[in-house]
């Protein structure tokens, strides 16, 4: 990433400015890698210069701050879209999600995905399977079923990631009863 940064700063130095889309490639890289101050500092760096970020660039950020334990930084991010002209799309609500799951804020989780419809998100394998892992590894059994079977009834089929977490948490789930065994055929 050291590289790509080092070019853009030749890329200002020989007159070229920049555009958002230059910046957003730099930020996700840096998120990509994990690297979230310096994700953060392109980010400052960009909208000094008057560039907006656009839906990728705020997913980029919230991506890196998730990936940190800071969710709750990114969720600062994720309300700030809307107030900046950038509605949240499905990758946003996924990453913020996902970032939710990992630090078990479980109620800002369900939440976050309970807002989904009201916005005009409709959720995809991804974020069923977040929320499937969610509930799987907190020993609530029932309730991964129960988002297996809205999934199911979105149209969407599961993938090995959703079969997997599944077949993992039944497996340690005493006295799991077989109904449950109907609904995924």
């Amino acid at each position: 990433m050291g590289k790509a940064e080092l070019f853009l700063r030749q890329m200002v130095d020989n007159g070229v400015r920049p555009d958002n889309v230059t910046y957003t490639a730099v930020i996700h890289g840096y998120s990509t890698l994990g690297q979230w101050k310096k994700a953060a500092k392109m980010f400052r760096e960009m909208t000094s210069l008057g560039l907006v970020p656009n839906t990728v660039t705020w997913n980029s950020s919230m991506a890196s701050l998730c990936k940190h334990g800071r969710s709750k930084e990114a969720a600062e991010i994720f309300h700030s879209m809307a107030a900046k002209g950038h509605k949240p799309d499905v990758v946003s609500y996924r990453v913020l999600l996902q970032g939710y799951a990992t630090e078990g804020c479980f109620a800002d989780m369900v939440d976050l995905y309970n807002s989904m419809s009201s916005n005009g998100i409709v959720p995809n394998r991804q974020v069923f399977n977040i929320l499937i892992d969610a509930y799987a590894k907190r020993g609530m059994t029932d309730e991964a079923m129960l988002i297996f079977t809205e999934m199911r009834g979105q149209g969407l089929s599961p993938d090995v990631c959703t079969y997997s977490t599944l077949i993992s948490a039944l497996s340690r789930t005493v006295g799991w009863r077989m109904p449950w065994i109907d609904s995924v055929r």
